[in-house]
């Protein structure tokens, strides 16, 4: 058959493409046995071309993920990120499994796979995590760990720190062009950022962040963390970038989540450890409101 076929429709198929399990068991010793279609995969599978776990001979279960060729450089340097934070210490940072030759990224015809150990997730309740104050210090302190980590980590995928201020002012023009009236209905907010926060924001201290930092990229064992997942938007961010994203989502899930204890254990125990500086902080309720236009 011709492997233009992702994953999930390989196996559906329940075709016997013996070169594609062979070369899987050339690439990581995996002796495939099936696929687990019982357990639930974390994370954005809108970030692959298809996703799966599969479990081997000895009962080992292995998350197996597939992409395109456009993805490659992406997805390697995110697998040397991750692979640097967890040698580095950063114990939430899953590593991903280099194959027999030392690739990250092997190609199998026209797409490349990825490999690592499945772990399964407790999961977590929404909205009712907003109540956890042992959440709020979990998320602390792997940002502190993150933050300890990373302090040697080189990032080639992006050699200039995100810009928000950019960012805003691109989607903006882009609204005044094909949607004049939200642009007109949000243009108070960029107003109000623009008398003071746009141009503070150039000056925050950048540290190395995971990017989109929230609950449901998270392996859960009850509600103490497994797991980080979903590095993607890995890459050099205002210190301030992923604490914000995860209190900006908080509002979301409830407005009323700013103000219990999930957050507020948050904010206390990230300030405790010392990993933001004080000139974020000063603008952390107007980068909160800034990411939200992402």
């Amino acid at each position: 058959m011709s492997w233009n076929l992702k994953l999930q429709e390989f196996f559906n198929k329940g075709c016997e493409n013996k070169e594609f399990l062979q070369w899987l068991n050339f690439q990581w010793n995996i002796e495939y046995k099936c696929v687990r279609r019982d357990v639930d995969i974390q994370g954005s599978p809108e970030r692959t071309l298809s996703r799966i776990v599969i479990e081997d001979k000895d009962r080992n279960l292995f998350f197996l993920e597939q992409f395109s060729r456009k993805k490659f450089e992406t997805r390697q340097n995110v697998a040397l990120a991750v692979d640097h934070l967890s040698t580095h210490g950063l114990k939430e940072a899953l590593p991903y499994q280099k194959s027999n030759q030392g690739e990250f990224l092997p190609f199998f015809k026209e797409t490349c796979f990825q490999v690592s150990s499945f772990l399964d997730s407790s999961g977590i309740k929404r909205p009712d995590y907003l109540m956890s104050s042992e959440i709020g210090e979990g998320f602390a302190l792997f940002l502190s760990h993150l933050s300890k980590a990373s302090k040697s980590i080189t990032f080639p995928g992006q050699p200039t720190p995100f810009s928000i201020n950019e960012y805003i002012y691109s989607l903006f023009q882009k609204m005044e062009i094909h949607d004049p009236k939200f642009y007109k209905l949000y243009l108070p907010f960029l107003k109000f950022l623009e008398k003071g926060f746009l141009d503070e924001n150039k000056k925050l201290p950048v540290s190395f962040c995971h990017g989109d930092l929230h609950p449901l990229n998270v392996i859960w064992n009850n509600n103490k963390i497994r797991a980080v997942i979903d590095w993607e938007f890995a890459g050099y961010k205002p210190d301030i970038y992923d604490a914000a994203n995860l209190v900006g989502c908080a509002g979301i899930e409830n407005p009323e989540g700013l103000g219990m204890p999930m957050v507020t254990t948050f904010i206390k125990t990230l300030r405790e450890e010392g990993s933001i500086s004080k000139k974020s902080w000063n603008l952390f309720p107007e980068y909160i409101l800034a990411q939200r236009f992402a």
